[in-house]
């Protein structure tokens, strides 16, 4: 999955809702032999057993990144997007020569970037969206993996853009707690009663960083006493 955090378009007059996209690592083949679910012959979907680096690629070059230039304001193209990706070993090099071919061809600059390891809160993915995306899922009962996939794709496209917006609003509070404590992840992250914010119109695409943590930082990072 890939997603951005939501914004106005000024172009289509409209907001961008921030929903790249969801692809399946799938394969159809036909049942080899008759049973009491399935008739032989039929052909049938699974899942890919093992991801390899050459499956990514192929994700990355024809889903993701045809599904960035199609999909993004045409306001902020001309600006660098950025994309996270965790350090799973299948997950290609930041410097893929055939990515990043891709990624700048047409005048685009999109670039690769790796969260940090073993910092799962870093990741909008797995901070809040999988699980948004999955309260919805879990409202149905599939009983197959085609059926279960429907209902995956179904969330996604029925998950409010609020939500994705609340979530990147987590990542900021969570990147400003993990300044805050050295770089560890030793935090309790505060909440900021978003939807009473959103429903007084008070609610920001943007957290400003406290300039007490800012100016730690800085020290950390120059070597010098705060």
């Amino acid at each position: 999955a890939a997603v951005a955090q939501p914004r106005y378009d000024s172009n289509k007059k409209a907001v961008f809702d921030g929903k790249i996209g969801i692809w399946l690592f799938v394969y159809k083949e036909p049942v080899q032999r008759n049973s009491k679910n399935r008739v032989k012959g039929i052909i049938v979907t699974k899942n890919i057993q093992s991801i390899n680096k050459d499956e990514t690629r192929n994700m990355i070059i024809n889903k993701v990144i045809q599904a960035i230039k199609k999909k993004w304001p045409a306001g902020s193209r001309k600006g660098k997007i950025i994309i996270q990706q965790d350090n799973t070993k299948p997950h290609c090099s930041i410097n893929d020569e055939l990515i990043v071919l891709e990624s700048q061809k047409d005048g685009w600059d999109v670039q690769f970037w790796c969260q940090p390891p073993n910092s799962p809160d870093l990741n909008v993915l797995d901070l809040g969206y999988f699980n948004s995306i999955q309260a919805l899922q879990h409202q149905n009962a599939p009983k197959t993996i085609d059926n279960l996939i429907g209902c995956v794709e179904k969330s996604c496209i029925d998950l409010e853009s609020n939500s994705l917006t609340d979530v990147f609003l987590s990542l900021q509070l969570v990147m400003e707690q993990v300044l805050d404590c050295g770089g560890g992840n030793k935090y309790k992250l505060h909440h900021i009663s978003k939807k009473k914010l959103r429903r007084e119109g008070r609610l920001q695409e943007r957290i400003r960083c406290n300039e007490t943590i800012i100016e730690l930082v800085k020290s950390i990072v120059t070597g010098e006493e705060a």
